[in-house]
């Protein structure tokens, strides 16, 4: 099975990022694993007594995050996803007569799409288990949760990526904020912005260096921080914490709700987050019960007072 024609559409018309590239490509690795073992050759050769034996496979398969047998149901949705995509293209593309066995499969294994933002008392848990010294990790959880960038995203900064800017508030005090641009889905430069606290950590880990390497996260090992390593020590800190394992983009959504429950207008945040519909928005934050709450009371009061 050649996947390469299917990831190089995905990189040259989806404009898909090579993070993105690297996990279809490792996905379908795992299902061409598979099929080789069970004798099949021929794409047409899949049908939906394959699809139902692969699932068998995979939730009996050893699960190295958790060292239990089973993959998470998000781990086999994302590879029937991707098996699923590469189908579709296949089918568009290249054989008209070929079916999507995945089509209007029944399972629970479909993409999970609600809000996963993790909640205040583990983000500080979190926090509070990086070692005082440890200037970068804490400068690097504090800008995901500051920024709403994603692991790619923050893979790309340098240290010159982030301007810090004073601005005057109405009553004379001084605002100091951060403000960075960075490539992103799509290759769409957008801009990011940087609240003072966080700042003041990044300063610190700036500081910190007595390198001279451009790259704004490094290893021990003095190179650029990699996506799997930033994933890897998200990981580590979640073990010192005693918390469950996280995904690092749920920063991502725990960025998305306290905005959105802070009365940030979903325009904005939308722009803030890089996406082109607000539907995608819509599905990475979830409004709490007090921001709820006030929405309908002010309603009501704005209702009786046109009345």
């Amino acid at each position: 099975m050649d996947f390469e024609p299917f990831l190089k559409f995905l990189a040259n018309q989806r404009a898909c990022s090579l993070q993105t590239i690297r996990a279809y490509r490792s996905d379908l690795k795992m299902f061409h694993k598979f099929a080789k073992d069970k004798g099949i050759r021929r794409i047409n050769q899949v049908d939906h007594s394959v699809i139902t034996a692969y699932i068998g496979h995979m939730q009996q398969e050893l699960n190295l995050r958790s060292a239990q047998i089973g993959l998470s149901d998000s781990t086999i949705a994302r590879r029937l996803a991707a098996l699923s995509s590469y189908f579709d293209f296949l089918c568009a593309i290249e054989d008209a007569n070929l079916r999507n066995p995945l089509k209007g499969r029944r399972n629970r294994w479909k993409k999970n799409d609600k809000p996963k933002p993790i909640d205040d008392l583990t983000v500080d848990r979190l926090l509070a288990h990086i070692a005082s010294s440890n200037f970068r990790d804490r400068a690097l959880f504090k800008l995901f949760l500051s920024t709403g960038l994603r692991v790619s995203e923050m893979y790309q900064l340098d240290r010159d990526s982030i301007a810090i800017q004073t601005e005057m508030k109405s009553n004379g005090d001084e605002l100091i904020l951060g403000r960075g641009e960075v490539i992103g889905k799509g290759k769409k430069r957008r801009t990011f912005y940087v609240d003072s606290e966080t700042l003041t950590d990044f300063a610190l880990y700036v500081a910190s260096r007595t390198d001279n390497q451009e790259a704004l996260f490094l290893s021990e090992r003095k190179q650029r921080l990699s996506v799997r390593a930033i994933q890897c020590t998200l990981e580590t800190l979640c073990v010192k914490a005693g918390v469950a394992h996280i995904n690092v983009h749920r920063f991502r959504h725990t960025y998305a709700t306290r905005l959105a429950n802070a009365n940030m207008s979903t325009i904005v945040l939308k722009d803030l987050m890089g996406h082109e519909s607000f539907n995608t928005t819509l599905k990475y934050f979830k409004l709490n019960d007090t921001t709820m709450a006030r929405g309908y009371h002010a309603a009501m009061e704005f209702q009786r007072g046109d009345s």
